[in-house]
């Protein structure tokens, strides 16, 4: 978790991810992490990044965020692609890269059609550079 991890690094004195945010799960956050926790409402605090937070989404201006970047579903997403580690433990980083490409096409392929059987209307979000 990336508590636990900004914790040990602070500890350590490590700078290596000093430029890279490391927020947790909103739902972890709000279940897992107490109010009096400084150090996670500090530095773990998801709402903190203006780039996952769209505070125009609410006009009324109440206090409730709505989320740019689902981590729910990143999470789940994450937990799905654990499942393969037993499998790519010992790949040669191009194997590995291929492989998780082909399973994640293959997941999204499927995760579209059971959308579509129940009446969703998934999409594509173009990449966007910069």
């Amino acid at each position: 978790m990336n508590c636990h991890l900004q914790s040990h690094l602070a500890t350590q004195r490590d700078s290596f991810f000093s430029q890279v945010i490391l927020p947790v799960d909103v739902f972890h956050f709000k279940s897992k992490h107490k109010v009096t926790d400084e150090f996670c409402q500090k530095h773990c605090n998801p709402a903190r990044w203006t780039e996952l937070v769209d505070r125009d989404a609410d006009k009324d201006g109440n206090e409730s965020a709505k989320w740019i970047f689902n981590s729910s579903a990143a999470e789940q997403v994450n937990v799905w692609l654990g499942g393969y580690i037993a499998i790519v433990h010992d790949m040669l980083a191009h194997r590995f890269d291929f492989f998780l490409d082909e399973m994640v096409k293959r997941r999204n392929e499927e995760v579209i059609d059971r959308l579509h059987l129940v009446g969703n209307a998934p999409y594509h979000v173009p990449h966007f550079v910069c």
